[in-house]
């Protein structure tokens, strides 16, 4: 059954953390570690799941995989201690060149719930996970961007054309003057290769600037494209 969306943590008052936030597994590399820790004064349980993840119409679908495998995939965890879960790579990496995405999920479960079969999440984190090709050139993003206006006000597409992935960050419009307006804060999404993404920009955007974002959590800002509409 496919999930077409992307669940983020969310503000609770539970004591889960968990690291590190992003996996990238090397050709080479049989297994990753993730470290799921409570902070909290209370018991934890939790349950660990892959999904290969893909982009399809701009929309971001989630399906079970066994192609990683994450061991153990339910875990009781005391205040103040943590536990090691391992992700395991079951397949051999990638052809063509192309890196493979997956989500790992952690859901931490109403204590009891888990034993129950019980499906009320208290929170839920969604870790990007990479799987790198075999052999081949490194993996890199190439973004082809483009302004769009529609009914309900301008949108930024980006197409990746590259062999990985772009992590897409706080994008802001560069104005004359040096002038700079911050539209979207944070992370903004994911274009995984061979897909088109697209996000809604502010109605009030201002006229004749350029759009810039950081990509794959790069210092320095990358040029996207610059505002048709003039000054």
């Amino acid at each position: 059954m496919a999930i077409a969306a992307i669940m983020t943590p969310v503000a609770s008052g539970s004591g889960l953390q968990v690291t590190p936030i992003g996996l990238h597994l090397a050709a080479e590399t049989s297994a990753e570690a993730l470290w799921l820790t409570n902070s909290g004064n209370d018991p934890i349980q939790a349950q660990v799941r892959v999904f290969r993840w893909t982009q399809v119409n701009g929309e971001d679908v989630m399906v079970p995989s066994r192609d990683l495998v994450v061991s153990p995939p339910m875990v009781a965890i005391a205040p103040g201690d943590r536990q090691l879960v391992r992700v395991i790579r079951q397949v051999t990496p990638p052809g063509g060149g192309v890196e493979t995405a997956y989500r790992i999920l952690v859901d931490e479960l109403p204590v009891g719930m888990a034993a129950k079969g019980g499906l009320t999440f208290v929170l839920r984190y969604s870790i990007p996970a990479f799987l790198a090709p075999a052999g081949g050139p490194a993996t890199k993003a190439a973004l082809e961007t483009v302004w769009e206006e529609t009914a309900a006000g301008a949108r930024l597409r980006v197409h990746n054309g590259g062999n990985g992935h772009a992590q897409i960050a706080d994008v802001t419009w560069q104005g004359p003057g040096e002038r700079r307006n911050v539209l979207l804060s944070g992370l903004v999404g994911y274009a995984l290769p061979g897909s088109t993404m697209r996000w809604n920009l502010p109605t009030d955007l201002p006229r004749g600037g350029v759009l810039r974002a950081r990509i794959n959590g790069e210092a320095s800002e990358s040029m996207l494209v610059v505002d048709p509409r003039g000054p």
